[in-house]
């Protein structure tokens, strides 16, 4: 039986499982990242959950290198983020929009932190260092797109050439450059 069994797409960058046993393995992220490289957003999620409704909330998400993040905060839910595949930096902020931790990330065996987890109410994103990043991501469910708050002192998802811009600027002002 192949990995990607009773699996639904309901957009270009999500897809659902029935919500049964399921072990994925490099089939599957294969397969994400070929979905991901499509997408306008250069990602592509399988959430492990049957419905958005569920209360627990388990996805895989394939990233490019190429795709940006708005920096962002969940209101009343924490997540969890494990890192499979690839290396990124998790950047923290506070309320104004200053920079006030940089985590490097990454999968086990390349040395870096390969878990976080995020409490609520922590404007958090992550900036890519490889060209893939694959990372489990778990929250509480339901679903509720109006819990997340993106920072207002940061470019939205729709421009992410400023976005990208933005977190260059803000990592080089980092470094002293």
């Amino acid at each position: 039986m192949t990995e990607l069994a009773n699996i639904r797409q309901v957009s270009p960058e999500v897809f659902y499982s029935d919500g049964q046993f399921r072990a994925v393995g490099a089939e599957t992220c294969d397969v994400l990242k070929a979905q991901a490289a499509l997408s306008p957003r250069r990602r592509c999620r399988l959430c492990f959950h049957a419905e958005p409704s569920d209360r627990q909330q388990e996805m895989l998400i394939a990233m490019h290198r190429t795709s940006y993040v708005r920096p962002h905060r969940h209101r009343s839910r924490l997540e969890t983020l494990a890192i499979f595949e690839g290396r990124c930096e998790t950047l923290l902020f506070d309320e104004r929009g200053t920079l006030t931790d940089r985590i490097p990330m990454s999968a086990p065996q390349a040395g870096g932190a390969f878990f976080y987890r995020m409490p609520a109410g922590l404007f958090h994103t992550l900036s890519f260092s490889s060209d893939w990043l694959i990372f489990l991501e778990t929250t509480t469910g339901p679903f509720d797109p109006t819990d997340t708050e993106g920072a207002a002192w940061a470019p939205p998802e729709s421009d992410p050439d400023a976005g990208h811009a933005f977190l260059a600027r803000l990592l080089q002002s980092c470094q002293g450059g």
